[in-house]
């Protein structure tokens, strides 16, 4: 009798603690689904579970910026494309690279500089610009 009473209880404080992550786990589908909307087929099951490891906070080495990263894509879910990439930085607060690690801070500089130099343009250009500030590392 003691032990149903166990197996009990603690299929009680199983279900407690999993129906709150798989909720979390059904909305965090939800989004996914409705940034990748204008993809089709494989493509749109890969971008899925892109955002869903992009949305994923629990193992992330910044919880802060994953959190902001996750409210930007929701205010931002009706965008694609490049679109939807502006709009998301725009949202997301700059990160003070002078609180980070000596490794982390060194790569931090690095992004933001290239930020700075090419978040004006879209694209090719785009694509070149950043070929072109990260090639020397």
């Amino acid at each position: 009798m003691k032990s149903l009473l166990m197996i009990i209880a603690g299929a009680l404080m199983a279900s407690i603690i999993c129906v709150p992550a798989l909720a979390q786990t059904a909305e965090d589908r939800e989004l996914a689904q409705k940034i990748c909307a204008d993809q089709s087929g494989s493509a749109f099951k890969i971008c899925v579970n892109q955002q869903l490891r992009n949305f994923d906070c629990t193992n992330a080495g910044n919880r802060l910026q994953c959190e902001a990263r996750k409210r930007a894509s929701q205010q931002c879910a009706g965008l694609f494309g490049w679109d939807f990439r502006q709009c998301t930085q725009r949202m997301i607060p700059e990160i003070d690279c002078s609180t980070l690690r000596a490794s982390d801070r060194r790569q931090c500089e690095l992004n933001q500089s290239a930020y700075v130099a090419c978040s004006k343009k879209t694209g090719e250009e785009h694509m070149n610009c950043l070929r072109k500030h990260f090639g020397g590392q």
